[in-house]
């Protein structure tokens, strides 16, 4: 890394290989003693945060200009003064699925936490942000006034017209396929099996179908052909045309960990929805892991949503039951 960030750092006594020793090891040990008030949370320090502070413990980095892209930041590593924040750090920790420690604080409040992949995170009133994917380039981001990334839960929506000539079945079954196909080309979400749920009075009745598909190998076509028959069957003569009938995406699963929360849903007939609603969330895991993928989803998404907009169609709004296909 180069730039006026890295100068500042330099600047401030920084310098590759350097090693705080017993200040560091004072500061790691401080912070531990910290306990939340309610006794449930605590600092656990793990080797990514003991590098750090070996490499940064007591630097004060002041900002290295008016900032590139938001305001140059200055900051002071020194653990001890971010170890209050020991409650919401370790409620942030379960989110994102890594512990983090208290690494200092910039502009004189806002603390600084390294996790144990080595990234840097600020917390302030606005949520959590991503500074850095190490702890040199966060403290190198503040000091140069590189906008950080915020991280949070997502949700987006999208009203779809539905497709001519389609009965409300396909037309679910069909905009679901869509969605597989764009949130696995985005490493988002690989879908491995649909869940139907038909639920009487738009949403707000009982239960009357609610059945797990899974899918089967091929291209995308054989693949919704084969889901398309096989949700037919299981609805049979269920009555559609007052009832919320919704498609949800479900993922695979990996022996090493579970897969990121993304989930969507395809969904028609709920009340006072018109057309097909599409629903697409994930949580601060995936939103913090696969940034770039959630981003180019949903621009494909809006693009595939703004192909099918809530105009009047020659579809019937109350189709009685699946029925058999065309």
């Amino acid at each position: 890394m180069s730039g006026r960030g890295r100068e500042a750092l330099l600047a401030a006594g920084w310098a590759p290989g350097r090693d705080a020793g017993y200040n560091a090891l004072h500061g790691m040990l401080t912070a531990v003693s910290t306990v939340s008030p309610d006794g449930q949370a605590s600092w656990e320090p793990f080797p990514a945060a003991e590098d750090a502070l070996r490499s940064f413990h007591g630097l004060t980095v002041p900002p290295a200009g008016p900032g590139t892209e938001v305001a140059a930041r200055g900051c002071v590593v020194d653990p001890t003064r971010a170890r209050y924040t020991v409650r919401a750090a370790a409620d942030f920790g379960r989110e994102i699925g890594a512990r983090l420690f208290p690494l200092g604080v910039a502009d004189g409040e806002t603390p600084l936490l390294v996790d144990e992949r080595g990234r840097l995170f600020a917390a302030d009133t606005g949520g959590w942000w991503v500074l850095g994917e190490s702890v040199e380039e966060g403290l190198a981001a503040l000091a140069e006034g590189r906008a950080p990334r915020r991280i949070a839960a997502a949700a987006h929506e999208w009203r779809l017209g539905r497709l001519p000539d389609e009965d409300v079945v396909a037309d679910l079954v069909k905009t679901a396929m869509v969605l597989v196909y764009v949130l696995h080309r985005h490493g988002l979400l690989a879908t491995r099996a649909t869940r139907f749920r038909v639920v009487g009075l738009r949403g707000h009745g009982p239960v009357r179908l609610d059945e797990t598909f899974r899918l089967a190998a091929g291209s995308l076509d054989d693949i919704a052909e084969r889901l398309l028959k096989d949700v037919r069957e299981a609805v049979g003569a269920i009555p559609l045309g007052a009832a919320e009938k919704a498609v949800e995406l479900l993922p695979g699963t990996s022996s090493k960990r579970p897969h990121p929360g993304v989930t969507c849903t395809v969904s028609a007939g709920r009340q006072g929805a018109e057309g097909i609603g599409v629903r697409l969330a994930a949580e601060t895991r995936t939103v913090l892991e696969k940034g770039d993928g959630l981003a180019g989803a949903l621009g494909e998404l809006s693009g595939y949503a703004g192909q099918r907009p809530l105009t009047p169609t020659a579809v019937p709004e109350n189709e009685p039951t699946a029925g058999a296909a065309p």
